[in-house]
């Protein structure tokens, strides 16, 4: 009966590590993505701390211009915003230019992109970091029925 009870101690104790190991993990990935998009926010001339970091939140940049940040991950609000505030298909579009840019430059380790967008969602930035520590910024503008990308220099 001894050994069951030690048995069923270690049992627990073994699951209470992992289970708080993976938090500790889901934390540290989440303050790991937040410190990426802070750096490509830098890049785009953007100081934002970590609790500005957060999807739909309007950002301003050096110059005063305000921007509606997300990511790549959380796309689906901003489209389903563009898609209720205009008729045309904005978002299907928009969808269109990440994937051309993304097959055209995305490599292996690279991080999660930033999407900056103006208020009237029809011109903006898509950025991402290189595991060097290069920022790639494209410039993207809505026009005519599609998104155009440029990159920056």
């Amino acid at each position: 009966m001894k050994k069951r009870s030690v048995f069923i101690f270690g049992l627990v104790l073994a699951g209470a590590v992992f289970v708080g190991s993976n938090l500790y993990a889901s934390e540290d990935v989440e303050r790991y993505e937040k410190s990426n998009h802070q750096k490509t926010l830098h890049a785009l001339g953007i100081e934002a701390e970590p609790k500005d970091v957060e999807r739909m939140n309007t950002l301003t940049d050096g110059n005063g211009k305000k921007w509606i940040y997300t990511d790549f991950i959380d796309r689906g609000t901003i489209i389903e915003k563009m898609d209720s505030k205009y008729t045309e298909d904005v978002g299907g579009a928009f969808i269109q230019v990440h994937d051309k840019i993304m097959q055209k430059y995305a490599k292996v380790g690279d991080t999660i992109p930033v999407i900056l967008l103006d208020e009237e969602l029809k011109e903006g930035y898509f950025a991402f970091n290189r595991q060097e520590g290069e920022t790639l910024s494209f410039k993207i503008k809505y026009d005519n029925g599609a998104w155009e990308y440029e990159l920056q220099k």
